[in-house]
């Protein structure tokens, strides 16, 4: 990579962390587990296109609950409280995760998380894992109301990060997003650098170059 920035994005789902929404319904021990696959199937089969407006913050857990819970057949407290729960104890990419990015923040460079994602991250995954303690911010789709890859072509912006780069003083060659989506070409002919994860491994890889190149 042999490159230096001065903040790095880091997207949360399928690169930080592979963790589900309820996902202790696959144990088999668990009081839910026969329901998991009528949830799943309820959610994101014959109401997929919910998950966007989900992800834009036009409806909140609460809704979601309500959609699911006559199918599923639980309350919606129950469901709520059980999605809060996987959102408090989701797990990281690898075991040394957060030593690798601290090290990295020690060189001097910000860690910020952007995530696509709902109100359950803000609500329950930021303050049940403490990620305050260890990145410097957070850029979530919910909040912004626009999601990463919602390019603006005609004026040859990203939405999505500019408010927070102008705010920091940054431009699109100081930042390197590590995603596990591809880039289309427009972010490489912005400038904005984009690491792709493909597994665990892969993201090892990057963070380890990432704490090479900004040797203090």
């Amino acid at each position: 990579m042999k490159k230096s920035y001065k903040t790095i994005f880091f997207d949360w789902n399928k690169t930080l962390s592979y963790s589900l929404f309820w996902e202790q319904w696959s144990d088999k021990n668990h009081p839910n587990h026969n329901k998991k696959d009528i949830l799943t199937k309820e959610l994101f089969v014959n109401n997929k296109d919910i998950i966007k407006k989900w992800m834009l913050g036009d409806v909140v857990s609460e809704d979601i609950a309500g959609l699911l819970n006559e199918s599923v057949g639980l309350t919606k407290e129950d469901i709520i409280s059980d999605l809060a729960h996987s959102c408090e104890n989701m797990s990281y990419a690898f075991e040394d995760l957060l030593n690798t990015i601290q090290n990295i923040r020690k060189r001097g460079v910000k860690c910020v998380i952007a995530t696509d994602n709902m109100d359950t991250f803000r609500r329950w995954t930021i303050p049940g894992m403490k990620l305050e303690e260890y990145f410097d911010d957070f850029l979530i789709s919910n909040e912004l109301k626009i999601m990463k890859f919602d390019i603006d072509e005609k004026n040859g912006v990203i939405p999505f990060f500019d408010l927070y780069l102008r705010e920091n003083n940054l431009n699109y060659s100081d930042v390197v997003l590590v995603d596990d989506c591809i880039d289309d070409g427009f972010y490489a002919k912005k400038g904005f650098d984009i690491l792709q994860i493909d597994s665990p491994d892969s993201l090892k890889k990057v963070l380890a170059s990432i704490y090479v190149d900004h040797k203090n």
